[in-house]
């Protein structure tokens, strides 16, 4: 088994990282607005 094991684990935690900060940073925002534009979001 040539699997570098380390690297692996190194791999899949920063696609975890980089997936909860598009999240955060892209599908957050949009989620408000779509949330405020129908009248669901209260604004506080």
């Amino acid at each position: 088994n040539n699997i570098d094991l380390p690297g692996v684990f190194l791999a899949i935690i920063l696609i975890l990282v980089v997936g909860i900060a598009i999240d955060l940073l892209i599908f957050s925002p949009v989620e408000r607005y779509v949330l405020r534009s129908r009248g669901l979001l209260v604004k506080s």
